[in-house]
C-alpha cells in the first residue's frame, strides 16, 4: 500500500484547531486528509504541548 503524501504543517493546524473548535471530529477530519485517527491524535497532542511548532517536524520525544 502506498503512503499518501505528508500534509504540510499549516494544513495539520488547520484541523486541529477545527477539532478544538468543534466544528468536525477526529474520525471526519481523518476520513478528510485520508490519515488515521491515531494521527490524528498525535497531531493533536503535539499541537497542545507545543503549538505550531510542534507539528512542523517529526523529532522530539514522542516520535520514533
Amino acid at each position: 500500500m502506498v503512503r499518501p503524501p505528508a500534509l504540510p504543517p499549516e494544513e495539520k493546524v488547520r484541523i486541529v484547531l477545527s477539532i478544538l473548535a468543534g466544528e468536525m471530529t477526529v474520525a471526519e477530519a481523518a476520513r478528510r486528509a485520508k490519515v488515521s485517527g491515531q494521527s490524528i491524535g498525535t497531531w493533536k497532542r503535539r499541537f497542545l504541548e507545543s503549538g505550531r511548532a510542534g507539528l512542523a517536524g517529526k523529532s522530539g520525544p514522542g516520535t520514533r
